[in-house]
């Protein structure tokens, strides 16, 4: 492997990019796309009941909102921000006609049962 020494140059830039990346990490400014049930009330604002009533009132959609893995839910942030904004996302678009097909399959086989 053969390095240019023009490259040796770009060292100092390179240690003060890490540099700047390492305190952005330390200082916690990177931001969480998943959160837990204690971390999106902090984030909302709602109370850690308020966000319980709401998967169970269906305000928030399992597989849609939030996913279960083991016993802890884990909050998409992307999409409770589309809720909270009252933006309809591809992924809710998706969800809707998921559930629509199913649906529509539980009543044909209603159906053809008579």
């Amino acid at each position: 492997m053969d390095i240019e020494f023009e490259q040796l140059n770009n060292i100092p830039k390179m240690m003060e990019l890490l540099t700047s990346l390492q305190t952005v990490v330390s200082e916690g400014r990177v931001e969480k796309r998943w959160l837990n049930t204690r971390e999106l009330a902090e984030y909302t604002g709602y109370k850690f009941e308020t966000i319980k009533a709401k998967i169970k009132n269906g305000a928030f959609t399992k597989d849609l909102h939030y996913f279960k893995k083991g016993r802890i839910l884990l909050f998409d942030k992307v999409e409770v921000d589309n809720w909270v904004m009252g933006i309809v996302s591809s992924n809710n678009i998706n969800y809707a006609k998921k559930q629509e097909e199913n649906t529509s399959e539980v009543f044909d086989e209603i159906a053809s049962s008579f």
